[in-house]
């Protein structure tokens, strides 16, 4: 069995020919160039390579065939390309064809433990009930970003000592949980921790209030430069 590490480009090869042979039930040269966007002396050179590493069969007048160990790491790349597409696009946010593009990039530099950890991390995100706020939190984290309006803004438990802000908004996690000592358009100050850690000490229009964290990493503000009046 080969044990060569293979390149980047050689395990895109792999990964082409193991797609064709599951979609079109062959990989032919042509089609491989075709996949890959390039050049048919290029394909040429990759196949020569894999045959000679053992990765492939390789005859100009057949269908390429991979082999055990060929089909065995094309198997490998194929699964992190679809784990961190479904990271990318279904915990980021990103639409598919980007999803795919950063997945294309990234693929050949995870090992599968750190596979593994995606889709740990991935399944706690997508099936845990007590992940459920975590998740309406990058809902509107990855909605704010994607509008222009809204792109700088920034949860309150997030700003530093001093900082001053204007609240603009509530998150969905406190639509139980009215919140009385803050409102829309109020300019705010983050002063400290308390000494539990569990709530924000503020200043909210000169008056002091005590905010607890889990509400403060809700409220989205938009911080205020030191001369805003």
């Amino acid at each position: 069995m080969a044990e060569t590490k293979l390149s980047e480009s050689l395990e895109d090869y792999l990964e082409a020919i193991a797609e064709l042979i599951a979609i079109e039930g062959h990989a032919h040269a042509k089609e491989i160039s075709k996949k890959l966007h390039v050049t048919m002396p290029s394909v040429t050179g990759a196949l020569r390579q894999l045959d000679k590493l053992g990765y492939i069969e390789y005859n100009v007048h057949y269908p390429v065939v991979l082999t055990t160990s060929g089909a065995a790491i094309a198997r490998q790349v194929i699964h992190r390309h679809q784990v961190l597409k479904k990271f990318f696009s279904g915990i980021l946010g990103l639409p598919l064809d980007k999803a795919s593009e950063c997945a294309c990039h990234i693929e050949h530099v995870v090992d599968e433990d750190t596979i593994q950890r995606f889709v740990l991390f991935s399944e706690a995100i997508e099936n845990r009930q007590d992940a459920r706020n975590l998740q309406i939190y990058l809902t509107e984290c990855i909605a704010n970003l994607a509008n222009d309006e809204t792109a700088d803004l920034q949860v309150l438990s997030s700003l530093q000592a001093g900082e001053q802000a204007m609240v603009v908004s509530f998150g969905r996690n406190l639509q139980n949980q009215p919140v009385k000592s803050v409102k829309i358009h109020d300019i705010v100050s983050l002063q400290a921790l308390t000494l539990d850690k569990s709530a924000f000490l503020l200043t909210v229009n000169q008056k002091s209030v005590k905010l607890p964290i889990e509400t403060a990493e809700n409220i989205w503000v938009r911080k205020l430069s030191p001369t805003t009046p």
